[in-house]
């Protein structure tokens, strides 16, 4: 590391160690989110850093003060996952209100009425949980559909697996596209608010990620104008694609500093756990386990960081093999803790349950294999 982002990344370290660390211990260990003044109060103790919001675009201009380069910006990243809810919440959005990478790709006036006010923290939006794969796997499972009507288009449907739609403004739904009735033309894109008329949080949909606020949403007839269209009917799952994929280093990196986090706590649990009379570091199977999770640890830091550079070859890798790496060194953390390991006292039985909740949320991993070799076979030249 450079001596620049040596001091940053030691600067979000202590943050996240002094400050986050401490208010975890204050709240539920399956809290999603942090109280709203605490959040308020570490916000502006964040802002200090100077480096918000840090999954932004490079060259953007509602990037931070401090421009970083993608690999700097990606191994910051992995500091701020590393405490109780940094599998889903990394630093809890302090460093970063992460809105859907597309915004950052759409005209002018949807980043005016959409982006910005995100990124001010005005509002937040929903996500749905698997949309991010759909420029990559069959889009059978869509179950909108939006058709043209002389003001836009008109939405109907349902939308499943919706995290953080309960206080949101918006969100991005993909829906099958009729400019004709009955003659589909690909899957849209189409940013809907929650204030329109047909709009319905329909009902919870709990998950293993406890806590999570997860539903099912109806669409009924919500009629939104041609201006929340993103990108061009039935071009949705390609637009800003490439911005996506970027979004999954940044997943890959937070999984990487989650499973360093628990590396971290081995080293220390192993000289304390007692077997025998001695302690389990003078043990074989406690070595083998480290020594296997330190070399996984440092293979998927060097993978994702590979990804700055070749973000369309290697980012589906890098999240997938990250996913992977964090939940077998989660795994093996919790056999060096004993029983403690499954402890709510510890954060790595609910690291162990939304690491699951992840492969799940991807599609699994074998999907992600699959892309990949389809695409290492159709850029082969014979």
């Amino acid at each position: 590391m450079s001596e620049e982002l040596d001091l940053i990344v030691n600067a979000v370290r202590r943050f996240v160690r002094r400050e986050i660390w401490l208010e975890e211990k204050r709240i539920d260990s399956n809290a999603p989110r942090l109280p709203v003044d605490t959040h308020a109060k570490l916000l502006n103790r964040a802002a200090e850093l100077d480096i918000a919001p840090l999954m932004a675009p490079r060259g953007s201009v509602n990037g931070p003060q401090i421009d970083l380069p993608d690999a700097d910006r990606l191994r910051i990243a992995e500091e701020l996952s590393q405490h109780r809810a940094g599998v889903i919440n990394p630093a809890y959005g302090l460093f970063d209100p992460d809105p859907p990478p597309q915004l950052y790709a759409a005209t002018e006036d949807q980043q005016e009425r959409f982006l910005l006010p995100m990124l001010r923290r005005e509002v937040t939006c929903f996500r749905g949980l698997d949309d991010p794969d759909l420029a990559l796997l069959p889009v059978d499972g869509v179950r909108i559909r939006a058709q043209k009507h002389p003001k836009g288009w008109m939405l109907d449907g349902t939308k499943l697996y919706v995290a953080d739609a309960s206080d949101a403004a918006f969100g991005i739904v993909y829906a099958n596209t009729e400019e004709v009735p009955g003659e589909r033309i690909g899957v849209s894109a189409v940013v809907v608010e929650t204030d329109r008329v047909g709009f319905q949080h329909w009902r919870p949909w709990p998950t293993i990620a406890v806590g999570r606020d997860t539903m099912e949403l109806n669409l009924s007839a919500v009629k939104v104008p041609e201006s929340n269209l993103l990108g061009e009917p039935g071009d949705g799952p390609a637009f800003a694609n490439d911005l996506v994929l970027r979004r999954r280093l940044f997943t890959a990196a937070h999984l990487t500093g989650v499973a360093s986090a628990a590396q971290d706590m081995c080293r220390g649990v192993v000289w304390s756990r007692r077997e025998q009379g001695a302690p389990i570091a003078q043990g074989e199977r406690a070595r083998l386990a480290l020594a296997d999770s330190e070399i996984e640890v440092a293979a998927a830091r060097a993978l994702y960081l590979a990804g700055a550079d070749r973000t369309e070859e290697l980012a589906l890798a890098a999240t997938a093999n990250a996913v992977e790496m964090a939940t077998a060194v989660v795994d093996r953390a919790m056999d060096l803790h004993g029983v403690a390991g499954g402890s709510a006292d510890l954060p790595l039985e609910r690291w162990a349950r939304e690491l699951r909740w992840q492969r799940l949320k991807f599609g699994g991993t074998d999907q992600a294999k699959l892309t990949i070799a389809q695409r290492l076979l159709s850029t082969f030249k014979k």
